[in-house]
């Protein structure tokens, strides 16, 4: 483990802080010094730089960069870097426009509060601009020499004000002991080639670095690739790194028969660049056949050359994929180089516009005089921005050609140089005049997608409200609740269609016996209707409970509670008691399911007594059953959702059995959780009342 260390003003500073390293992987890719010197080390020393800085900056990333020989940087130590980043970063060339070599060349920090306008300035290798809106490059110096970098990459824009400049500087510095401590006094000399595949993973096209191979003579027998741009396939379809390693004439036989390798040894021998081709290349492997036509330019490059190819068959195949999916989609391509004041134009475009090739494609100031006048302002607006900065370009406008008014949509990008400043448009331009009466269509379309979108926002409102008024009317316990002799749990799982307000409820009501009465019921139909009846229902049996607690006295009193008012629809309801001394359950049902019987050894439905359904009949008659609870038994009350809609033949029980199958004794809520609804378009409310030892 490394010792804590002490930093300016005697803190202490805990370099195991978020002692977790970026990964092992970084050692082949890190390990530019000797031995002595671990990763995991300079990991943790970034770890507690960025533990250090949350205080200030809210979640921080930090990578630390040793300075070498050369004048290069290596990643040496991170934290809360993703591993694309890694590797994009591993080395930097000093040649490199990067914030983190400007800080060492400018010696003093490089703050960027905001990289949407940094990447104007700079090469941001890696890419991930959107991880850290904001950043910092602060030198790392052993007495007046500059040793490294740490930069701080900040997950919250940041104006780096001078506070918190301060700040960050301290915390630095803060590092700066141990992290001099750990550079080893000798650095080895830099891979030239590492410096080389850096370079290329930006470049476009197609370029690779070949070195010679030579025998025990000194003469060249192959070439090796050493290093390969992103753009780089191969004729077998190896792409970029793929190549790395690969020897030339070997993995490509027939080039033996070319001039490229008397070109090779030509450029090594005279510095000077060449340019071969096009030449076929054709190679029988496998039974096989590769073909291509390549032309290769070739430069030196320290002790290796540089080799960059265009494959023309390939080229011909995508100008004619781009022809054919121009005139399909009525639309051309233009670009316009700022720098020199050329634009150039497909065919295409020139037939959109109706141009001759004599005539020669527009210039921007060409386009007043033929763009209709009511869109001209939208145009120029839309190129301005463009040219800013601000936005990339999305206009539809109307012009004068081929003997009447066209609709235009161009949509284009622009290029700019490290000082922001634009180069370089490209664009492409449809022809929409034959889509116009569609796109007023789906501006209506829109007009109707906004009223929906009100409506989805109203039907949200109701969502919540009428969760808000289930609560109220029907107050779900969030836990177990004990009583004599028992303990109670309710679960309660509304329908899928939650827009609609079920009459499922239950009641629990306390006795002064010590006794408890327990309800379950479902009204009829679903809405304010049957959530008014619930409620009636449920606060008419917690009143009717201080008369009587008979549960069959009770159920006849609800019956006739109903029956009287022709508004209230009919209702299912049973009714039970518990008696602690006795042990006993006595209930009455009126059109209800009959309880699930649980205890070790039995699983049943219990035989349901005489009654119908609630508000059906006024004379009905209600009958109690009585059943003696043996030890630990759990009884269930619920409505018909947790169960298929069946007749009462017994079937329906079997799945709900399934389901506690083994668990008799789990805790009364967990054994709830075990149950799924049989009907998702109902509601289902489940009471379970579990005997409690004596």
């Amino acid at each position: 483990m490394v010792p804590e260390t002490s930093g300016p003003g005697g803190d202490v500073l805990d370099v195991h802080a978020g002692d977790a390293p970026v990964g092992s992987w970084l050692t082949t890719v890190r390990s530019p010094w000797s031995v002595a010197v671990t990763i995991d080390e300079f990991d943790r020393l970034a770890a507690a730089l960025a533990h250090r800085l949350t205080g200030c900056l809210g979640p921080v990333a930090v990578g630390l960069l040793a300075l070498e020989g050369d004048g290069s940087l290596r990643l040496v130590g991170a934290d809360g870097v993703p591993t694309s980043v890694l590797t994009a970063w591993s080395r930097l060339p000093q040649q490199l426009n990067t914030p983190p070599m400007e800080a060492v060349q400018r010696g003093r920090p490089s703050w960027l509060p905001d990289m949407t306008k940094a990447r104007h300035r700079y090469l941001l290798i890696s890419g991930a601009d959107a991880l850290w809106p904001s950043r910092a490059w602060l030198p790392i110096r052993d007495g007046n020499r500059i040793v490294g970098v740490a930069g701080v990459l900040c997950e919250r824009q940041q104006s780096f004000d001078p506070g918190l400049r301060r700040a960050v500087t301290r915390r630095v510095a803060e590092v700066t002991p141990p992290f001099v401590s750990h550079l080893p006094a000798d650095p080895r000399p830099a891979d030239w080639t590492a410096d080389t595949q850096a370079v290329l993973d930006i470049m476009p096209g197609a370029v690779c670095l070949s070195v010679p191979v030579r025998d025990v003579a000194g003469r060249i027998v192959d070439y090796e690739v050493a290093a390969a741009s992103r753009g780089a396939v191969d004729v077998n379809g190896r792409r970029g790194r793929e190549m790395v390693g690969l020897r030339v004439l070997e993995a490509y036989p027939s080039l033996a028969d070319t001039d490229l390798p008397a070109e090779l040894a030509q450029v090594l021998a005279t510095g000077r660049g060449r340019e071969v081709g096009p030449f076929a290349y054709r190679d029988d492997r496998g039974g096989v056949e590769a073909a291509a036509v390549f032309t290769v330019r070739l430069h030196r490059l320290g002790a290796g050359v540089l080799v960059s190819w265009v494959r023309h068959d390939e080229e011909r195949r995508y100008a004619a994929r781009l022809a054919l999916t121009e005139r399909l989609g009525n639309l051309g391509w233009a670009e316009w180089d700022l720098t020199t004041d050329t634009v150039n134009w497909s065919d295409q475009l020139m037939a959109i516009f109706g141009r001759e090739v004599a005539d020669g494609p527009a210039r921007l100031e060409d386009f007043p005089r033929l763009i209709v006048s009511d869109d001209l302002a939208g145009f120029e607006r839309a190129v301005a921005a463009l040219l800013d900065g601000q936005a990339p370009m999305d206009v539809t406008f109307r012009v004068r050609a081929r003997g009447g008014v066209r609709h235009l949509r161009a949509v284009c990008e622009a290029a700019y140089d490290v000082k922001g400043r634009p180069v370089r448009a490209f664009g492409i331009v449809q022809d929409v005049t034959a889509e116009e009466a569609a796109r007023r269509t789906r501006r209506r379309l829109v007009g109707v997608e906004r009223e929906l979108t009100e409506r989805q926002r109203v039907l949200q409102t109701e969502h919540r409200l009428v969760a808000h008024l289930r609560q109220i009317i029907l107050p779900l316990p969030d836990r177990p609740i004990d009583r004599p002799g028992l303990q109670v749990a309710v679960r309660y799982r509304p329908a899928e269609e939650e827009a609609l307000l079920g009459g499922d409820w239950y009641d629990l009501v306390a006795l002064p016996s010590g006794g408890t009465l327990l309800a379950v019921g479902d009204v009829a139909g679903h809405g304010l209707t049957a959530a008014g009846t619930m409620a009636r229902l449920r606060h008419a049996l917690a009143a009717l409970a201080v008369t009587t607690n008979d549960p069959a006295e009770l159920l006849g009193y609800l019956n006739r509670l109903v029956y009287d008012d022709p508004a209230e629809p009919t209702a299912t309801v049973v009714v039970a008691r518990y008696d602690p001394p006795t042990r006993t359950l006595t209930w009455a049902q009126g059109g209800h399911p009959p309880p699930i019987l649980v205890a070790p050894g039995i699983g049943r439905a219990l035989a349901r007594p005489h009654g119908t359904l609630v508000g059906a009949r006024r004379d009905t008659v209600y009958v109690n059953a009585e059943v003696r609870l043996p030890p630990h038994a759990t009884v269930l009350l619920y409505t018909d959702g947790l169960i298929e809609r069946r007749g009462m033949d017994g079937d329906w029980v079997k799945p709900v059995l399934a389901a506690l199958a083994g668990a008799e004794r789990e805790p009364v809520a967990d054994l709830l959780d075990r149950l799924r609804p049989a009907n998702l378009d109902d509601d289902t409310c489940v009471l379970g009342l579990r005997q409690l030892p004596a």
